[in-house]
């Protein structure tokens, strides 16, 4: 038997002996509450008051178990961590009373299972059918042996997380949301449930799990929380038995001791099929790369062996892991080999190799590669005749591969190899290394609508529409809303709202209204954002010079709020005027057919139609 299934043994037994003393045990905590009461003085509040007092210290509550300590020595084994985990479950619906907005209606919450637990402050739950990213708002978890960074990794972390898991895993759970649902990452933001008086997000504080982080704008329990977190410091509970030497889920003396050329070090993870082939090439260029490591990367179960991944269930890709020094190559130079040695256009398969696991992708940890990534591929698109296919994610989780798959190709020169090891001796060539326009331009000059417009009808976009003040357009648009829109910042491909989209309608300046794309010019381009062939009117569109990157684009930005909404690139399709209009879904709101003329978007709609 595995420890994994010893552990799930243990819980159920604790779980039969509490159902079977459940009550006494509820009449038993009723009483103790009440002579606890009487005798410290502590006066729990009306329930029906508006706001709640702070918690009292030492909270009376407590004396009904021993702290448990998270030491930064060696971390819980699954069993402690089962026990611990069990100890979680108590019922402490006293806390009702002081919690903000009292118990919850789970009945009014979304509900959703609990897959799995990538750490102490991050779980995937099973939505809709598939796994999906979520954050525990408000608390932030020492990290675990799961952080792509060897050096960030702590004992705690691994101790909490083996906790959070033998508690959680494969548990019923409900969400509550606070004002932003996810963040820039599509991740899911919100407060877990268990059931009416159980808070995963509280009950981590309370028992010292986990410290309170305050993630603006959701602020629903953040004052809550930190008295929670004075208590469970002054108890010495989890993290803080250690007192300071907690170390906040980062382990500093750690980092400062790193050395300055470690702190230039890059990381980026790329699955190009079998990592064999992929690992050696690099392995072989002459600078710049400094590790390498095979191992399975974005999927979604624990400790993925081989044999798991190669079932292709798991949603694991084959990936090599590579530091470099930018000093000595750039991330740009980095992906041009990649580009070199896959064929990214296929989905599912590369070289002889079939199957989800061998799939292209680049996983990134530095938020500012994104857009780099993104820009690159992008570049490359009018080499190709059919779509780019390459996801480009976060890198949500890392294992690495047995060690037979380490260096294998080195190891093994007649080795399996789909990858022409032959071509790391050819240097890379200008077309596979797109540069800016070789004239200088100012970021921001205005283009004239007739370079992108000459097709258009004579019908023009009113200009009639009016800003918001910032103040106001941050309380009515989402961080990521206002990020892009106002901060020419870029969203995620293949995960956002309109990609995928193709309902009848008009798609309007999420800011101000205004009309700027019809449905019947939208398109699939597999670039991972929403696509278009034209803009709605003349007038609609202000086109900008954009060098903000290495090479000169085309900025798209709303005529009358002056949104930022994406950019336009020559390679669309050739019948509809060779235009690709890029287009982030958070600049967007869509209007159906059906609503238009409700909407006052009557005047436009034979530009959806096409009558």
């Amino acid at each position: 038997m595995s420890l994994n299934n010893c552990h799930i043994c243990v819980i159920r037994r604790i779980h039969q002996i509490r159902r079977s003393t459940g009550r006494i045990a509820l009449c038993l905590l009723l009483a103790a509450l009440t002579a606890l009461s009487a005798a410290t003085g502590c006066r729990f509040p009306d329930p029906g008051q508006t706001d709640p007092p702070a918690l009292t210290s030492p909270d009376p509550t407590r004396e009904d178990s021993a702290p448990l300590v998270i030491s930064d020595q060696l971390p819980l084994t699954e069993d402690q961590a089962a026990q611990a985990a069990a100890s979680l479950d108590r019922p402490l619906e006293h806390y009702d009373l002081v919690r903000p907005g009292g118990a919850c209606d789970p009945a009014s919450l979304e509900q959703v299972e609990i897959h799995r637990v990538v750490d102490g402050d991050t779980l995937i739950v099973i939505r809709d059918d598939r796994p999906v990213r979520l954050r525990l708002i408000g608390i932030d978890a020492p990290e675990s042996y799961s952080h792509h960074d060897p050096a960030m990794r702590t004992h705690q972390g691994e101790s909490v997380s083996r906790v959070v898991t033998a508690w959680l895993t494969g548990r019923q759970a409900y969400l509550q949301f606070d004002r932003e649902p996810t963040d820039p990452y599509d991740r899911l933001l919100a407060y877990v449930w268990l059931d009416a008086h159980t808070m995963v997000n509280e009950v981590l504080v309370r028992e010292g799990l986990v410290w309170q982080h305050r993630y603006p704008p959701n602020t629903l329990f953040n004052d809550y929380f930190e008295q929670l977190e004075e208590l469970a410091q002054k108890e010495g509970r989890g993290i803080w038995g250690n007192g300071a030497a907690a170390g906040f889920g980062y382990d500093e003396i750690k980092i400062n001791k790193r050395s300055g050329s470690d702190m230039n070090k890059k990381t980026i993870y790329l699955a190009g099929g079998c990592f064999w082939g992929v690992e050696r090439y690099y392995q072989l260029l002459p600078q710049g790369i400094l590790e390498t490591e095979s191992g399975y990367a974005n999927g979604t179960s624990p400790d993925p062996s081989y044999e798991d991944v190669c079932r292709g269930d798991t949603g694991y890709a084959e990936t090599v892991r590579l530091v470099y020094d930018p000093a000595a190559i750039s991330l740009k130079a980095v992906l041009a080999h990649f580009f070199r040695i896959i064929d990214p256009t296929t989905r599912d398969h590369q070289g002889n190799d079939y199957g989800d696991q061998y799939r292209p992708g680049i996983y990134y940890t530095d938020p500012e590669d994104f857009e780099v990534i993104c820009d690159y591929i992008d570049a490359r698109r009018k080499d190709y005749t059919r779509p780019i296919v390459v996801e480009v994610l976060e890198l949500m989780n890392f294992y690495s591969a047995e060690d037979w798959h380490q260096d294998y190709l080195l190891k093994n020169p007649s080795g399996y190899c789909h990858v022409d090891l032959s071509q790391v001796e050819i240097p890379l060539r200008p077309e596979e290394l797109p540069q800016g326009g070789a004239e200088p331009v100012h970021t921001g000059d205005q283009l004239d609508p007739q370079l992108f417009e000459s097709q258009l009808s004579r019908q023009r976009a009113p200009m009639d529409y009016d800003k918001p003040d910032p103040e106001q357009l941050k309380k009515e648009l989402t961080e990521l809303q206002y990020q892009v829109t106002q901060e020419d910042q870029t969203e995620r491909p293949f995960s956002n709202e309109f990609d995928q989209h193709y309902e009848a309608g008009l798609y309007v300046d999420v800011v101000s209204g205004e009309p700027l794309f019809s449905s019947r010019d939208k398109y699939d381009a597999g670039c991972g954002w929403p696509a278009f062939s034209r803009p709605v009117a003349r007038g609609a569109l202000v086109y900008r010079e954009d060098t903000s990157l290495w090479r000169k684009r085309v900025e798209v930005r709303s005529g009358g709020a002056d949104s930022h909404l994406g950019h336009v690139f020559e390679d669309g399709p050739a019948a509809s005027g060779g235009l690709r209009y890029c287009i982030n879904s958070a600049a967007l709101r869509f209007i159906p057919l059906s609503r238009m003329e409700a909407e006052g978007y009557g005047d436009w709609v034979d530009e959806v139609t096409g009558s």
